[in-house]
Parts: C-alpha cells; sequence; structure tokens
C-alpha cells in the first residue's frame, strides 16, 4: 500500500473491528507512537469517543499539507461522513498510544425515545438528529435513578469499572476504559459498585 491508494475504514489494519448489527458497527482505533493509518475512506456518520489523549497530524487525501490536532481523553463527536465522505490519514505524534472508539451509525432502530434522559449523575452532551450523546458518572456506590431507556444506543468506558446493570435481569460488568456495550430498549439504573469513581458515555440512537 503506498500514498496512492487508498481502503475502506473496514479494511484499515488500525481501525479494529469489534462489533456490528443492523443499526452500528464498532471499530477500536489504536495507532501507536509514531506510526501511521494507511489513507482510509469513511462513508457514515460516525461517533468518535477518544481514550487516552493524543497529538496527531491529519492528511485529507490529495492534499499536501496536514493538519495538527490535540484530542483530550474523554472528547465525543459525530461526524458527518454520509453526507461528507472522507478519505484521509492520521499520524500519531505524540507520546503514547492513540486509541479511540469510532461507532458507525448505520440506520436508525424500530424503538426510539421522543424525549432525552433526565435522571440524576446522566448528563446530555449533545443530540443531533441521528443521536443523543450523555455523560454518566458515578462516585463508588452512587447510582443513576431509574432510567426509561426507551431506546437502542452503547455504553463506552472511559475509566475501568465494575458496573451493575439493575433492571428485570440485572448484572455486573468489570470493564477497562475503551470497553463497551449494546444496549436494548428497557428499563434499567446503573450503579458504581466498584472502589473507584467511573465514568462512561451513553450514545442514543434516534
Amino acid at each position: 500500500m503506498n500514498d496512492d491508494s487508498w481502503v475502506p475504514v473496514r479494511d484499515e489494519p488500525r481501525h479494529r473491528h469489534r462489533f456490528e448489527n443492523n443499526f452500528a458497527r464498532v471499530y477500536d482505533v489504536l495507532v501507536p507512537s509514531g506510526d501511521a493509518t494507511l489513507y482510509h475512506h469513511h462513508t457514515e456518520d460516525t461517533l468518535y469517543v477518544a481514550i487516552e489523549p493524543a497529538s496527531l497530524r491529519d492528511q485529507t487525501w490529495g492534499e499536501t499539507d496536514t493538519r495538527a490536532a490535540q484530542v483530550e481523553a474523554g472528547i465525543c463527536i459525530c461526524r458527518p461522513h454520509r453526507t461528507r465522505p472522507l478519505i484521509h490519514r492520521v499520524r500519531n505524534v505524540g507520546q503514547g498510544d492513540m486509541r479511540m472508539i469510532g461507532v458507525e451509525v448505520k440506520a436508525s432502530p424500530p424503538e426510539t425515545s421522543v424525549s432525552p434522559l433526565e435522571a440524576s449523575n446522566v448528563a446530555m452532551r449533545w443530540e443531533n438528529e441521528r443521536l443523543r450523546a450523555y455523560d454518566v458518572a458515578l462516585e463508588p456506590g452512587a447510582a443513576t435513578d431509574e432510567l426509561d431507556c426507551g431506546f437502542h444506543g452503547v455504553a463506552i468506558m472511559l475509566t475501568s469499572a465494575c458496573l451493575a446493570f439493575e433492571s428485570d435481569t440485572p448484572e455486573i460488568w468489570s470493564a477497562a476504559a475503551g470497553d463497551l456495550v449494546w444496549l436494548t430498549p428497557g428499563q434499567r439504573r446503573f450503579r458504581n459498585v466498584g472502589e473507584a469513581p467511573l465514568s462512561f458515555v451513553l450514545a442514543e440512537w434516534r
């Protein structure tokens, strides 16, 4: 592979496939210090959540200039690649690994919520026509209110955590930063049953 060619993002080796269903495709981007991706093509609207801070140089296909970017851990954005496709490559010019979760928004599920979540320890970051993104932050022992999650979505951990899902089918999830789980509609409460504060991004499909 050389500078005169590109691959679909699905085939870019540093964009590691994690999960896919009818509504989303998840990949885990890992670019070591000094390394770079191949030129790759994005065509689906994509949610990006940075797991580690990084210093990058971004180069669009066909351009000679590169753009510097400082990415903070926890940043959460959605880029409209469906209407504005992108071919680019990214070089990690920082000291540590670049790690980011990407979630392609393939389709809208049949079950969605008209109104955003409003609950303790849950704060909406932003919304657009396809997604709502929330921050969930819990001290040890703390919990959200019971949530009417009438939507499909994904929870992406920003920290290590021991997180209880309290619902009709309760479970406890021991997770590391960058781990994720796909959520289906239902009533649930999130509780931190670990010994350290935790935080995660909750993205709601619309």
